[in-house]
């Protein structure tokens, strides 16, 4: 039970090209079912380590396991990106709870500094300037839309601190990651709904996306105790 990430990696590496060739041929319902498939990989991953521990198991976890729920149900309603702004909207929602259960995580695991903090305006700035830059319209969705960036840059820079801290370990660095992915995904995504339609900023959205909430998935998993064990 414990070597399950090797599996849910090797399915995951399957299954996403797949999914990345029925977005771009418009099959709807089968890259809806397939992106939810993918989705719930990642979720499963983080929730098996509940199941695979023989020993200690750290209970904050389960909230990085909410948090890939909530990005499950996002992830469906944000299929709808272009076709039902009301969708969307609750798309938003959803991962900003998501942010909301992954700060919620590193706080109290690590705590809190004003590192985050300047961190966070750098990323937030960096994001409205290219906003402007590219005169993105975002109509009703800009009051949501901010405070989501917002708790998307808090939380990538909590993720970024950790590296700093004393004690850096491999699940400190696959959430970092993960955390990272996540931004840069979401920056994709807004090029390719306010900006372009260029295919290339979409197939990259998803997968910086689904990589980097499998990384976050990992980071909570068993794989960082079976890569040590195996360096030792």
């Amino acid at each position: 039970m414990k070597y399950y990430p090797f599996i849910i990696i090797i399915i995951f590496i399957v299954l996403l090209p797949i999914y990345l060739r029925a977005e771009e041929h418009g099959g709807f319902k089968k890259a809806t079912l397939l992106k939810m498939i993918l989705s719930g990989l990642c979720t499963l991953c983080a929730l098996f380590a509940f199941f695979a521990e023989n020993t200690y198991i750290d209970y904050l976890r389960i909230l990085v396991v909410i948090a890939l729920v909530c990005a499950f149900l996002g992830d469906y309603f944000l299929q709808f990106i272009r076709l039902d702004t009301g969708k969307f909207n609750i798309g938003i929602m959803c991962f900003a709870l998501t942010q909301v259960c992954l700060i919620t995580y590193m706080i109290l695991q690590r705590g809190v500094s004003w590192h985050e903090f300047v961190m966070t305006a750098v990323i937030a700035i960096g994001v409205l300037v290219l906003m402007i830059k590219q005169k993105w319209q975002l109509g009703r969705a800009r009051a949501p839309l901010s405070i989501y960036t917002v708790l998307l840059a808090f939380m990538t820079s909590s993720a970024i601190r950790a590296l700093f801290d004393c004690g850096i370990t491999l699940s400190v660095i696959l959430m970092a990651a993960g955390a990272v992915l996540f931004l840069v995904s979401d920056l994709l995504l807004g090029i390719w709904n306010y900006h372009t339609d260029k295919r290339i900023y979409a197939n990259l959205n998803w997968i910086t996306y689904f990589c980097g909430i499998l990384l976050i998935a990992l980071s909570v998993s068993t794989l960082p105790d079976l890569i040590s064990n195996a360096l030792c």
